[in-house]
């Protein structure tokens, strides 16, 4: 009698596993495509518009963070506290040059990561990118700015901001705001409650972005902020930053590789087994 290689229903379980392990890569994979055609249409349309053009946008942008200010001081409003005003009738279409809500994109090279910033967090937005937290200041420089921008983490389709929390002081990112580019230095990560808005709050003469997301991993109980403060645009650091941030293992990818490796083992441990029964 010809001794069977493999018992069916531990090879069904090892393909079974296996199926679901590469899920978050297949996902996440698809959804890296979808950033870069995102960021390839909005380059595109940048393409399509005059120096004179931009500027008028990124003026609006910038005329929007001064009434802001000049509104609400220091302090972040919260949605109910706004009302409709003219802020808020004129956010949706400032820095909207492909009508399809995305205002640029950020690049983390610590994280290995390019993703397009939307405009506001609702849950469709969050799923496939990065959102402009309404009522801070819009992401395009200057003094007594604050923008806030919030990363969903732990997602299986996605990586997003997962891996925020592997970012240290002094690490730099990156905002692609139509035809110009602001770098950001790391120099606060604090973790809060989730109603503790003072640290989103317009700090006079300062020009500050916070990367928001919710912590701790699977938990999602506080809100990880990590602040940059605005430096010197230099394409050559920018290109540096990428080349030296050295190859990085995404904590959505290592679990499902622990797990392959585990199924593996598994796999081993069962042909051991047989191979000594049929011995005995």
């Amino acid at each position: 009698m010809k001794k069977k290689c493999f018992d069916p229903i531990s090879v069904i379980i090892i393909l079974a596993g296996l199926v679901i392990l590469a899920y978050p890569f297949v996902s996440n994979y698809l959804l890296e495509k979808n950033s870069s055609k995102a960021v390839g249409s909005y380059e595109e349309a940048l393409a399509n518009l005059t120096d004179e053009e931009a500027e008028r946008i990124l003026e609006e942008a910038r005329n929007y963070n001064e009434q802001l200010f000049a509104r609400n001081g220091s302090e972040l409003p919260s949605n109910e506290s706004t009302g409709t005003d003219n802020l808020e009738e004129t956010y949706w279409n400032i820095l909207n040059i492909t009508d399809s809500g995305m205002m640029g994109y950020i690049t983390i090279p610590r994280l290995d990561e390019t993703m397009p910033i939307y405009h506001g967090s609702a849950e469709e937005v969050l799923q496939v990118g990065v959102g402009h937290l309404q009522y801070t200041s819009f992401p395009v420089g200057g003094e007594s700015t604050h923008a806030a921008l919030s990363g969903h983490r732990g997602l299986t389709s996605a990586k997003l901001f997962t891996d925020l929390d592997q970012m240290k002081t002094g690490d730099r990112f990156y905002l692609h705001i139509l035809k110009e580019t602001f770098a950001y230095e790391v120099n606060q990560i604090v973790t809060v409650e989730p109603n503790q808005l003072n640290e989103l709050s317009i700090s006079p003469g300062e020009d500050y972005v916070t990367l928001v997301t919710c912590t701790p991993y699977g938990i999602n109980s506080h809100r990880l902020l990590v602040r940059g403060t605005r430096i010197p645009y230099e394409e050559k650091t920018e290109e540096e930053d990428v080349k030296n941030a050295g190859f990085f293992i995404s904590r959505q990818y290592l679990y499902p590789i622990i797990g392959a490796a585990v199924l593996f083992l598994f796999f081993i441990l069962q042909k051991i087994v047989s191979k000594v029964k049929r011995k005995g």
